[in-house]
């Protein structure tokens, strides 16, 4: 008897154990009181509900990006209109909204989904139609980009450029010619080139960039040149608009047919498929985006090699692209820290609580390695004045480009901790699914 009323009591304290360790601390330490309490908490969403999660949350994200693509849109045309400095850092400040909600949609990227498919659907046919078949990744975001190829470019014109005659120049051999050479970085449209033709190039401080672009406004003031770059900026981010509008609408959740959402993600049987490429998506997108190419210049030192150089934005690419990774994972619809815009069931719920493994923190530990800080992009939704211990606080293109910089080794275990540690435990959530 002795032995029963031991047990039942050691049930019973365990019961409240668990539930005050959960209402004291909310819903998120679930998993923790039951690793203390040596417990497993199931999985708690099915695979067709994270499958439509996963869907609902492209769809959310690709209309963020265009809603923020129109309103920089509304920004230049003002500038464009009356070109002061006013205007100009306004439009500037407009970029790097828009930006940081296109950069959490990179997540969905190596998935099999409509950003890379080839063929695709954007395009250029003429007028403000901007579908067609073309893979529409680079005509959005295409890197690296020689900017002289822009400058010759707009420059050899006559008469304003319409988005139909410069997104038919991408890659065009003849442009190459008088600049680098290099065919790939013929890059006329998408947020780069809009981020060049802003801020102009990153060579001040005697050559150690130690400042974002300084293009003046009078660049665009005037006949002439100045206003066929008008035009130039006016048409490239229509068009970004436009492709972010295609791709968006393959996500559509009001539509029941004839799209990718409907007709190949969400399709019948092809639950398992699906949902192994996210996960293969992320893995590579871990080791040949985020911690891969984009991490390039901590072994080139090459400013050359700085994702957004022409802005100094580059540490916001790399905590957004962790911001749409951790989208994903969890569920939830964020671009500023903390605040939830929408939530659902995330990868991560497929998973039952021993086997989610560390996934999430690693995740938040890469984001928040990255501090959004410096006196140009204040109007980031995660910009911070004071950035926490051990995060990288200093200018990124100066960190790659002189090794002995004291935050260097931030950038070295970063990199570790994307493209080995995270993908490697995302691999292992995959394989724990059976996929």
């Amino acid at each position: 008897m002795r032995n029963v009323q031991t047990k039942i009591f050691s049930i019973l304290f365990s019961m409240t154990l668990f539930g005050s360790l959960i209402s004291c601390e909310g819903p998120g330490s679930n998993n923790a009181a039951a690793a203390l309490l040596g417990l497993d908490i199931p999985a708690s969403a099915t695979k067709a509900e994270a499958l439509t999660r996963y869907a609902d949350l492209a769809y959310e994200s690709y209309n963020q990006a265009a809603t923020d693509a129109t309103s920089l849109l509304a920004a230049l045309t003002t500038f464009t209109t009356t070109p002061n400095e006013t205007n100009l850092t306004a439009a500037r400040n407009a970029w790097v909204v828009a930006r940081s909600s296109y950069l959490v949609t990179e997540a969905f990227r190596f998935s099999n989904g409509p950003i890379d498919a080839d063929p695709g659907f954007c395009g250029a046919p003429g007028g403000s139609v901007y579908s067609g078949t073309d893979e529409c990744e680079g005509a959005i975001n295409a890197w690296p980009l020689d900017e002289v190829v822009i400058d010759n470019y707009i420059n050899s014109l006559s008469s304003a450029p319409t988005f139909a005659d410069i997104y038919a120049k991408n890659g065009d051999s003849t442009l190459a010619s008088g600049s680098e050479g290099d065919t790939e970085k013929v890059v006329m449209t998408g947020y780069h080139a809009i981020e060049y033709l802003l801020w102009g190039q990153d060579n001040l401080s005697g050559g150690d960039n130690s400042t974002p672009g300084q293009r003046a406004a009078t660049d665009f003031s005037g006949a002439g040149v100045p206003s066929y770059r008008r035009a130039y900026i006016l048409a490239v981010t229509q068009g970004v608009i436009g492709h972010l509008q295609q791709i968006r609408d393959q996500w559509d959740p009001a539509v029941t047919s004839g799209i990718y959402r409907t007709d190949t993600f969400l399709a019948s049987g092809n639950t398992d498929t699906s949902l192994k490429n996210i996960f293969d998506g992320l893995t590579a997108f871990m080791v040949q985006e985020w911690g891969g190419d984009r991490l390039s210049g901590v072994d080139s030192e090459l400013q050359e090699d700085e994702h957004s150089c022409f802005s100094d934005t580059t540490k916001a690419d790399f905590y957004y692209d962790a911001q749409g990774v951790y989208n994903i994972w969890t569920g939830h619809y964020s671009v500023k820290k903390g605040v939830n815009i929408s939530t659902g069931a995330g990868l991560v719920n497929l998973l039952s609580s021993k086997n989610q493994g560390s996934v999430t923190s690693e995740i938040e530990s890469a984001r928040n390695t990255f501090c959004i800080n410096l006196s140009n992009e204040t109007t980031d939704p995660n910009y911070t004045a004071s950035c926490p211990s051990g995060s990288l606080s200093h200018r990124y293109d100066q960190v790659i480009m002189h090794p002995t910089d004291s935050q260097h080794s931030v950038l070295e275990n970063v990199g570790l901790l994307i493209n080995t540690t995270l993908a490697q435990n995302v691999v292992r959530a995959k394989n724990v699914l059976g996929l």
